[in-house]
Formats: C-alpha cells, structure tokens, sequence
C-alpha cells in the first residue's frame, strides 16, 4: 500500500490511517494536512508517479540572522539552499507554501542549484517561521552554500560526461559498421553477414539510447506532464520509434534497421545539452565564493593589544590596523600614521593616493606601504566594496541572455513535426489502404528525416567553433551564448585607467642635472617598492656598475624617504616632502601631477615627471569601432583633466570623469535602454557597469572582481583582441543564421517527400546525416 503523500510502498499494518488515507509516518500525515488545508492537492497531480523521501520534521532552526541583508526597500532578503527538491513540482510547491506565508514578499528558487532568494517583512514573519514552513512540508532549508551548490553542479557535469563518452565510443564504432553495411547495400551483402553487422548495432544503439538518451526521456516526460511539447519530445519519439521498428524489421528480417540513425541523433542533440551544461555551470554564482574569499580576520586593537577578529564580528568605532600589502574590508577613517593606498581598483585613479589623519578609507584598497590604524565606520556589510557585491547579487537576473533559436523554434517546429508523422500513417494505412508495415515505414521516415539534429546541432556547433577559435587568438568566451550577444552589441563603453591606458605609469618628463650620479640615483630607488620608484627604474633601465649601501634609511609614508652616505644626505620624494625640509626651487612649483624629486646634500638633482600612457592598440580599436557605427563612450574614476587628456587624444567624444562604481552602472543602464552595451573594465569599480552591460569584457590583469563578472576575458592584455572578438562573433551570428535557415528549408523541402513514400528510412537516414555534416562543415568556416 502506497503512502498518500510520498508514495512509497509500505505494508498497511504498519501505516497510519485517517478518513480513508495511509500514511507511513506522523511527518507524511502533517504534511498532507497542511497542502490539503492551503488548496495545494494540485501538487500530487504534479509530482505523477514520483516518489519523495519520508518526511523527517526538525524545527532546529540555526543562527542565520547574521546573513539576512536589507533591500533598497528596507525589507529583509536571505539566500537558502533547500535540498530534497526532487522535480519542478517541489519546486512549484516550495515556492507556492512560502508565498502564501504572511509577510513574504518575494519568492525566487534556482530549478538547478535549488538556491531559493526569499524577500520578508522581519516585522510580520521571522526566518525561523520560514525555515519551519519549508522543513512542514517535507524539505531541509539552510544559509546558501556555494560549496554544496559547487558539488551539485560538479556531480552533475560528471554524470553528462560519462554519457557523453558512451555516445560518442558507441556512436565511432556504430559508423564503421554502416559504412560497411551501406558499401554493402550496393555491391551486394549476404544475409547472414547482414545479419550479424544488425547485432552489433543494436548492441552499439541500446546503452546510446537508453543510457545516454535518459536526459531526452526524462525532459520529455515532464514536459507531457506539463502539458507541453518541446525539442526533447521529438528527438526522442523519432529515436525510440525508430528504435522499436529497428527491432522488428531485425528479427523479422523484412526491412532495413536504422539503430545507427538513433545513435547519431541522441549522440549529436546530447553533445548540444553537454555544452548547456557547462555554460551554466561557469555562471553558478561565483559571487559566493568571491564572498566567501573577502570575509577574512581583520587586526583590530583591543585591550591595548593587536588581536585578529572576523570582519563580520567587528563593530562601528573598533580601531582596526593596516599593513604594507594588506586589503582593505572596511570602510573608515584615519586616526594615525601614515600610508600609499593603491585606490584604482575601486576608483579607477591611477595614482596612489597618500593617507595621514583624519583621512578616508575605502574598502578594496590596497596598501602599498605604511602602516596606519584606522576607526571603522561601518559594518563590513555596509562597507563599499560589501555594498557592490550586493549589487552584483541582486543584477545577476538582469544579465542579458542569449536567445535560444532553436527552443524559440521547437515550439512550433515539434508539434508539426509529430502531428504530419501521425497524419502520415492515417493518411497511408486509412486512405491509401497500404499496408501497416508501409504506413509505419513512412511515418518513421518522417519522423527521421525531419529530427532536428541539423536543427539542434546549428547554434552549439557553431558557438563552439567560435569559442575554439578565440582561444587560439588568446580570448576566452566564458559561454557559448556571448558570441551571439557580442555580435548584436551597438554601445561601446571603456573605462580608461588600465584599459584605454597601461595601468603602470610612466616617466613623462625628467630634469637631470649634470653633478647626478646615475648609479646613486638608481641605488637609492631600490630602497622603497612604490610603484612610482618602479617606473623610474624602468626608464633609467635599471643598470647599475656599482652597488652602493646607504645607511640610516628613513621613511616618510605617504611623502618620501632619506638616507645617508656617512656624512651625505639623500632625499626622495614629493614636493611637500621638500617643503619640508625646506628645500624651494621654481621648478618644483611647475610640475604637476604625479612626480618625484632626488636630491643630494639640499642640491635638487633629479626630477620626474610621470602619467599613465594610452596604450598603443587603443586608436585602431576605437577607429575600427566607428565603423562599424558603434557609439564609443568612456567612463572613469580619473580627474577631468586625465579623462579630456585620453578622450580628445584618441577621438572620444562621450565620456565622464570623476564616476564611482554606481555612476557607472546607472550610465550602463540607461545606455541599455538605447542598445546593447559592450562595457570594458578591469577595476572593482567596474564589476557593476559589467555586470549590467549586455557584455562585458576584462583584461587578464583585471582585479578578480572584474574577471569573475565579465563574460569575456582578453588574455593577452591586447585591446586588438577585441577586434578580433567582434569579428569572430559577426560571422558566427552570420553561420548561426545560415545553420537555421538551411535546417528549415532541409525539412520544408524534404518532409513532403517522405510524406508520400519517395524516401524509405534507409534514404531518410543518409540525408539526414548529410544535413549534419553540411551544418558542421559550414560552422567550419569560421576558423577562417
């Protein structure tokens, strides 16, 4: 006797019974109540034969209060993981007992990572409560884990892989038998070596189809149930009927069989799912683990005495202490000390800015040298850098997508395709008063002749092809879908420190006076790691005849340094720091912008100028671009005078200086409302205007933030990679649309053939592997 809710069978003495119901347990019997009291019984309809676990309520409900976060709206919002969903009805019904729940506003759960986003009033209903609704109706609710969701998806894709060598060996082995059986077929063949070359395809044929091709029947399945019909269905009802008639015509010896047909369509439409596969699988919600890598310890003074605390558990007024190398998690001000914070991830300036009291700091700053101790001013959830991955989060469902063609297609293309099979065995058996064998024979060539494995095979082949071919030239596409989007994309927007320009700066101007020992100089530079000092040493090209000590080094964070040689001193640094140490010269007040001065004994000897250069590739990319009637825009965290310096030398007429990470993601959004937005960025600060864009693209030195949420990545740090990408992605669009059409018209033209018998199954098959190989041939093309 089978459980009224999981359905499992158990023997009636040892079930419970009540009005007329069983059930195997006091969790199943709760559960049944409340569905049958909410009006949810439609969920049994859904689940069909599908069996669920025995419910096991435990209301034990952890401390998760620390991970809810707040929306814009000021509502309470919490990411959970809820496992023992088996099926879409779980997931229907999750979703339906949550919002009916009094102060749910919002509902959200991943059909694949089963990852449910669930937006309350904390004033009307509490975690607790929602946890305890879920775990009521049979399932397991805890904090979003990236790890579990990672070994899901990981299991998953080894699952897909397994089937993916069994088509494929099978599928090698199967053609070497029909090219055999075909050569056959017109130089003649006896029957028994016939015979046995049928054997070895049915053996090669069965694990394909039922192995491999559980993925079609599974979807198939739930699509009947669902009352839809989709690709799944037709792939699989022309492989299985196919299959059915293969055996009858194998023992009966009275026709040809046509297992190779099946293989090849289950082998090249689940190659198609293979590559779905995997591109959602790179798109599972890297934020996590980015998270998950920025919640660090943190030295916090306490007690008069250094001590390391988790930046979740650190307060508004902890004094926190920074580090050479260290990154910054928190959002505060300066109490003390000095130090360079390389700012640009964030800002976008490319300067290092210098930090004393009283000054503010930024989260995703980078400490280059000193140390400071700093009063926090916000919670680490509330922080900059906290508050953008919220952002990221939150935008990841308006990530533009790819149109699936080919779904957009099958909608229509496989209910047609079914219903002429059918109406040709009416139509040949009923009217024309054939036999059933002839009518069965000409609805499988239908059915073959029409699968839609050119069809299916038209996108992924091609994108595949692009995605290869881009990795030669040192791009890489992280899904297949991104071809087709660059292609369409009208809008182009650069961010300008590290991406129009080199990231490193470079020595602009320099002043030497003729009593300068090169050798001092270059000495003296190897005593500090600013990256300022590093540039200079590239531009004096580092050579040195004599290695020179210096004594009594003195460092001045966030101005400059001293040392000595016995008696003789040497001074590095910025104007300020000269001031200081009252050293005046007119040629000081000249130079503006980033710069160094070296002096010996009081005597200026030495002074650099120094700028971010525009990269060389920058003006083809932006001329290249115009013609092809794209609008250039660029965005920057720089001041005014770098932005118009940069714009006007390379012919940009759009652009914005002085943005943050938000005016930069609302500048995206609004382009999007004109076109589609090509954003280039490699900073912190552009990982919102990236993720926003239609595509966004990274360079390989781009900051992890920005490469997690970039959906192209040019590895060669070489804008002249983009041209490249663009190309790659137009002609790709071009094939795709090419694939489709001569899959159509393939089936227009050759389904009223089979419809009336001018093509036996044998033929229908041949043509239809031919259809595949013209598609995959034409993709080819694209390596040119």
């Amino acid at each position: 006797m089978k459980c009224k809710h999981c359905q499992l069978d158990f023997k009636q003495e040892q079930m419970i019974e009540k009005n007329g119901s069983y059930f195997c347990c006091k969790g199943c019997q709760s559960v049944y109540e409340i569905l049958k009291e909410s009006g949810l019984e439609e969920f049994y309809e859904k689940l069909g034969n599908q069996t669920l676990s025995p419910v096991e309520i435990n209301h034990n409900v952890k401390d998760y209060e620390k991970y809810i976060q707040k929306t814009e709206d000021g509502f309470s919002e919490i990411f959970l993981l809820i496992e023992e969903i088996h099926c879409a009805a779980c997931v229907w019904l999750n979703e339906k007992i949550l919002i009916k729940s009094d102060g749910v506003i919002e509902v959200d759960i991943n059909s694949i990572t089963h990852k449910a986003r669930i937006v309350f009033d904390a004033n009307i209903i509490n975690l607790a409560k929602i946890i305890q609704n879920i775990e009521s109706i049979g399932y397991k609710a805890s904090v979003y884990s990236p790890t579990k969701s990672e070994q899901r998806a990981t299991q998953t894709k080894r699952d897909f892989y397994a089937k993916l060598i069994v088509a494929l060996a099978c599928v090698m082995n199967i053609m070497w038998i029909s090219v055999a059986k075909y050569a056959g077929f017109f130089s003649g063949m006896d029957a028994d070596t016939k015979d046995i070359l049928h054997f070895a395809e049915f053996l090669l044929c069965t694990p394909v189809l039922f192995y491999t091709g559980s993925v079609f029947y599974k979807n198939a399945y739930y699509a009947l149930k669902f009352k839809n019909i989709n690709m799944d269905t037709l792939v699989i009802s022309g492989a299985s009927l196919a299959y059915i008639y293969s055996l009858w015509a194998m023992f009966s010896r009275a026709s040809q069989v046509y297992f190779d047909s099946v293989a090849m369509i289950i082998c090249f439409v689940f190659i198609g799912k293979y590559l779905e596969l995997l591109s959602k699988k790179k798109a599972l919600d890297t934020l996590d683990h980015l998270r998950s890598l920025l919640c660090d310890e943190v030295r916090v003074l306490r007690n008069n005495k250094i001590e390391l605390v988790d930046v979740e558990e650190v307060k508004i007024g902890d004094i926190i202490e920074l580090k050479e190398g260290d990154i910054v998690l928190i959002d505060g001000e300066c109490v003390s000390g000095n130090a360079s914070l390389d700012v640009s991830s964030l800002s976008g300036e490319s300067i290092p800015i210098d930090i004393q009291k009283k000054d503010i700091i930024y989260s995703a700053s980078l400490v280059l040298n000193g140390n400071i101790l700093y009063e926090a001013k916000a919670l680490y959830k509330d922080s900059k850098l906290a508050r953008i991955i919220t952002l990221l989060e939150n935008s990841s469902s308006k990530k533009a997508k790819i149109e699936k063609k080919v779904n957009q297609i099958s909608r229509y293309f496989s209910p047609i395709i079914l219903t002429c099979s059918f109406l040709c065995f009416i139509f040949t058996y009923f009217i024309l008063n054939l036999t059933i064998e002839e009518a069965v024979i000409r609805m499988v060539s239908v059915l073959i002749i029409a699968c839609p494995c050119a069809l299916a095979l038209a996108t992924p082949v091609s994108s595949l092809v692009a995605i290869s071919t881009a990795l030669k030239e040192k791009i890489l596409f992280k899904e297949a879908g991104v071809v087709e989007d660059l292609s369409k994309c009208n809008i182009a927007v650069f961010d300008k420190t590290g991406v129009l320009t080199k990231a490193k700066l470079e020595v602009k101007k320099s002043i030497l006076d003729d009593d300068l020992d090169i050798n001092e100089l270059i000495c003296f530079l190897r005593l500090t790691n600013h990256p300022v000092a590093k540039s200079i040493l590239d531009y004096l090209k580092d050579g040195v005849l004599e290695n020179i000590r210096f004594e009594n080094i003195q460092n001045f964070q966030a101005k400059g340094y001293k040392a000595f040689i016995k008696e003789n001193e040497f001074l590095g640094g910025n104007k300020r720091f000269f001031n200081e140490n009252n050293i005046y010269i007119n040629k000081i007040d000249e130079i503006q912008g980033t710069h160094f001065i070296f002096a010996k004994n009081k005597k200026i000897l030495a002074i650099f100028e120094l700028e971010d250069q525009i990269r060389e590739s920058s003006q083809k990319l932006i001329n290249f671009m115009k013609k092809q009637n794209m609008q250039i825009y660029m965005l920057t965290g720089d001041n005014q005078n770098a932005a118009e310096k940069v714009a006007y030398a390379l012919g940009i007429k759009n652009y914005k200086a002085s943005c943050m990470p938000e005016d930069k993601m609302q500048m995206v959004y609004e382009l999007n409302q004109q076109g589609k937005v090509l954003m280039i960025g490699d900073g912190v600060n552009d990982a919102l205007a990236l993720s926003y864009a239609g595509v966004g693209i990274s360079l390989k030195e781009g900051s992890e933030l920005a490469m997690q949420n970039c959906d192209i990545i040019l590895l060669k740090n070489d804008l002249q990679s983009l041209q490249k990408a663009i190309l790659i992605s137009k002609k790709t669009y071009m094939i795709i649309k090419q694939n489709l059409a001569f899959s159509l018209f393939y089936n227009a033209l050759t389904m009223p053939l089979a419809f009336f018998g001018l093509i036996n199954p044998l033929i229908a098959a041949l043509s239809m592997s031919f259809s595949s190989i013209i598609v995959v041939l034409n993709a080819l093309r694209i390596k040119k």
